[in-house]
Order: C-alpha cells, then sequence, then structure tokens
C-alpha cells in the first residue's frame, strides 16, 4: 500500500472514514451511513455522500445476516478521472533525480500534492511510499534497481524524455 504522508484533510478524511465505516459491514442505507459519520463529528449531504460512495466504488452486498450492506471493492481503491491523474503527471513533473534508493520529483509551486497522489494511484509495486511539500516529492522505492525502473516508468508516464534532468 503506498503512503502518502500528509494526514488527509476534508473531503479524503471524510472518504476515508466512510471506508472505514464501510469496512465493518453494517451499514445498508445512506441515512445510516450519514448519521454515523455525523457521530465522528462529519456532517455531509446525501449528494456529497453518494459522490463519495461512487468515488470510493462502493456496492451493495448480503451482509452476515443476509441483509444488503455497503461494500467496498477489494482492496479499496478509489477511482480517480484519469484524465486528471494524466494531467498531473504529463504537465506538472519538471525534474525527477536519483538517490539511491529515492527519487526526487520537482513540479511547480503548488503542484506537488496532486503530482504525489497521482504517483500513488499507479499503485506501483516500485514504490513504498511518497511524502509531498509544495513543489517537492520524495518518492521512497524498496531498492536503487526498483528506483530506476520507477523513474523510467514516471519519464514515460510525462512524455518529457529528454527536458527531465537525469
Amino acid at each position: 500500500m503506498n503512503i502518502n504522508a500528509h494526514a488527509p484533510r476534508g473531503p479524503a478524511r471524510r472518504r476515508a472514514l466512510l471506508a472505514r465505516l464501510i469496512a465493518d459491514g453494517r451499514h445498508g442505507s445512506q441515512e445510516e451511513l450519514v448519521s454515523a459519520l455525523g457521530r465522528h463529528g462529519i456532517q455531509v449531504t446525501q449528494a456529497t455522500l453518494s459522490r463519495d460512495l461512487a468515488s470510493l466504488g462502493v456496492g451493495k452486498l448480503p451482509g452476515r445476516d443476509g441483509r444488503a450492506v455497503y461494500s467496498l471493492p477489494s482492496p479499496a481503491t478509489e477511482v480517480v478521472d484519469r484524465h486528471r491523474q494524466e494531467l498531473d503527471l504529463k504537465s506538472f513533473i519538471n525534474e525527477i533525480r536519483l538517490a539511491g534508493q529515492l527519487l526526487i520529483v520537482r513540479t511547480p509551486p503548488g503542484h506537488a500534492n496532486g503530482v504525489a497522489r497521482a504517483i500513488d494511484l499507479l499503485c506501483s509495486t516500485d514504490v513504498v511510499g511518497s511524502v509531498a511539500g509544495d513543489d517537492t516529492i520524495l518518492v521512497v522505492t524498496p531498492s536503487a534497481a526498483r528506483a530506476r525502473a520507477f523513474r523510467r516508468q514516471l519519464e514515460s508516464l510525462a512524455d518529457a524524455g529528454s527536458s527531465l534532468a537525469r
């Protein structure tokens, strides 16, 4: 599992809590989920909840007692706008540098979090985790060889080739 070191806030925090609530297999209606979120201090409208459920790829399956309950896909993954992910990777990677098993990815100011999220959503086995600042991302890989492989993958996705620092 890729870990982005910044703590989830706002919608990401809400969806993370929603995923935990759904994982317990007890909630069969949106009203139940709205109440459960409210008990955790998160107020949400039905429209927002519906969007979050779709974003998380939630469906309904028979629960332990036979009643239909919300269920996360296995493994739980957030569905993202692939166009946005491609845009972040193609447009906002300015430089990729290797440092052993680490990659330093430079972006324009304010774009590191979006690019880090796009990297995490690649679900690459070459990535252990990432930490994003304002314009810099630290990507940790299991080995120097895997770092080189992931760098090639990022360069290919960024479609930047020679414009990236080697």
